[in-house]
């Protein structure tokens, strides 16, 4: 009897020994699955979103290293207004100094236009004719340090001058120089002025026009200065987008970094920034989440409850998304022509209490933006446009995107030519600044076309069509500026110069 009773105990023992041996398998089976599964998670997500930091980085670094260059090339292009110049040609080589009034003349624009800290002539002989300090022309000794940090500058625009020139009946010529192009006849670096960083260009001064020709003998040429300052660095954040921007001297730098030097030249510094680091912030909003749905693989039936409310709340949310898609465009978050034609037209209705305009704003240069950088640039320059539009004509103006690059704006109450001009001159001067996309800066323009009700028309149709035709107009005579139905009907209507029309400033995006 015990030896029946120890076998069944031992029959027993053996069956629960093998039921663990079996659940402790299905546990460990479970447990590497799960563990192999939440391993290649965490090293999926960790290597992807690095791979986002670094491909993020490098893009800021492209963005920035451009936006040197192109400051320098700014700098350069600033000088041509006073470089190519034949009065500026005919002082350096006829007098020893530059004519008073002239010179204080010189001062103001490149300081005033071009926010130039140090401004120098010097003629052929190296000698400093005009030194101007902001707008103020000070004696030639104070420029003594400016002109002992660019001498190869000058040299080097000498050099570019002489492959350049070409002999005439009475001297010398360089053909196919214009203001606001440059010729080899300039060199461009950055550099320590006086203890500060500066981006420094030296250019060769050419008469402007064929009466005039240069001697035999090295040119006069002027030097600029801008030193990197705050608001240097301000403006360039803020147009890349890139927060704690600022400027580090020495050889110390962290990872988002960019030297600052040119041609190749030793580094006096480093732009540094804080990076955007899409793939960190990720990690580390993701990063709770995913440990969070390893544990609800234990608790299935808290997710079905989840999934229950998830639906529901997938159901409102595309509800509300519907409503939205009826009344607004759904890539800038602007309102859609629908809207825009339902409010106009109740604003129409009581135009004569209460007076509207209607701008019709559409882009210039945008098909090209997709040309260079594609659509999905030209997506986000769409996009952009939209928040600056907004920005500009917060409180004042429903905005609506009703077509590719074309919107439209309506403005209730105070509508009189003053108001119009300044919001559109606004306009052309926020949308005209550059926008980075992928692959480096966008830069497009916009013109305008606006009219008045009732002043001008008293029907919705008809003050669209005016706006319209003042839009057609704008496009038709050189883009980028703002033009009022009225600037189309004066007795003696002046074609627009540089993109001005009524008085309107244009800005060459």
């Amino acid at each position: 009897m015990n030896r029946e009773k120890a076998a069944r105990n031992t029959v027993a023992t053996g069956e629960a020994a093998q039921s663990v041996r079996l659940r402790h398998f299905a546990y460990a089976s479970i447990a590497l699955l799960l563990a192999g599964g939440v391993f290649a998670m965490v090293y999926l997500f960790i290597s992807t979103t690095h791979r986002a930091d670094q491909l993020a980085l490098r893009h800021e670094r492209a963005l920035v290293t451009e936006a040197l260059e192109h400051s320098l090339e700014l700098e350069a292009r600033h000088q041509t207004f006073i470089a190519v110049n034949d009065k500026t040609a005919r002082e350096v080589q006829i007098d020893d100094r530059i004519d008073d009034a002239f010179a204080r003349d010189i001062a103001r624009q490149m300081w005033l236009d071009f926010h130039h800290d140090w401004t120098l002539i010097v003629d052929g002989r190296n000698k400093a004719i005009l030194v101007a300090a902001e707008d103020e022309v000070v004696p030639p000794l104070a420029g003594q340090q400016v002109l002992d940090a660019t001498r190869d500058l000058i040299a080097k625009a000498r050099i570019g001058y002489q492959t350049v020139r070409r002999p005439s009946a009475d001297g010398y010529k360089v053909k196919y120089v214009e203001k606001g192009e440059l010729a080899p006849i300039y060199a461009t670096d950055v550099r320590n002025v006086d203890g500060k960083p500066a981006l420094v260009s030296a250019m060769a001064i050419v008469p402007e026009t064929a009466n005039l020709s240069l001697p035999d003998g090295p040119p006069g040429v002027i030097v600029s200065v801008a030193l990197i300052e705050e608001a240097f660095l301000s403006e360039i954040g803020e147009t890349l987008l890139l927060e704690d921007f600022t400027y580090v001297a020495g050889s110390d730098h962290h990872a988002a970094s960019v030297p600052v030097s040119a041609h190749g030249h030793r580094p006096i510094g480093y732009f540094e920034w804080t990076s955007a680091a899409p793939g960190s912030k990720i990690r580390n909003t993701i990063g709770p989440i995913a440990v969070l749905l390893v544990l609800m693989f234990i608790a299935i039936g808290i997710v079905f409850a989840r999934k229950l409310a998830q639906k529901s709340k997938a159901l409102e949310d595309s509800e509300t998304l519907n409503r939205r898609m009826a009344t607004h465009d759904l890539m800038t978050g602007l309102a859609n022509r629908p809207r825009f034609h339902a409010v106009f037209d109740r604003a129409m209705e009581t135009c004569h209490e209460t007076p509207c305009a209607v701008m019709a704003i559409d882009l210039d240069r945008f098909k090209a933006v997709n040309d260079t950088f594609g659509h999905e640039a030209g997506d986000m320059v769409i996009r952009q446009v939209a928040v600056r539009l907004r920005k500009v004509l917060a409180g004042d103006a429903l905005v609506a995107r009703t077509g590719g690059d074309e919107f439209m704006a309506l403005l209730r109450g105070p509508v009189d030519d003053n108001r119009m001009r300044w919001l559109s001159d606004t306009l052309i001067e926020t949308i005209a600044q550059p926008i980075p996309v992928s692959g480096g800066l966008a830069q497009i323009g916009v013109s305008i076309g606006w009219a008045a009700a009732p002043r001008h028309a008293d029907t919705a149709s008809h003050l669209l069509a005016l706006a319209d035709q003042a839009l057609y107009f704008a496009k038709e005579n050189g883009r980028n500026m703002a033009v009022s139905i009225e600037d189309l009907y004066r007795q003696n209507p002046v074609v627009p110069v540089n993109g001005n029309a009524g008085g309107q400033r244009a800005v060459n995006g």
